[in-house]
């Protein structure tokens, strides 16, 4: 019976050099930045919506 890699070993960089570094290259981080923003605000956008209209719905029933 075949053992299941770990967590680890499948996160881990295959073609590992030793003695060198990962570096961003130019523009990188920006990339990055706009790819986080444009994940992160919908959802939380989406979760205050939800959150506003249990709000309301709340106050409607038992106001």
């Amino acid at each position: 019976m075949s053992k299941r890699p770990s967590m680890r070993e499948m996160l881990e960089k295959k073609d590992k050099q030793k003695g060198k570094e990962d570096r961003l290259e130019k523009g990188d981080f920006l990339a990055l930045l706009i790819a986080a923003s444009s994940t992160f605000w919908p959802i939380l956008l989406g979760a205050i919506v939800i959150l506003a209209l249990l709000i309301f719905g709340w106050n409607a029933i038992f106001a």
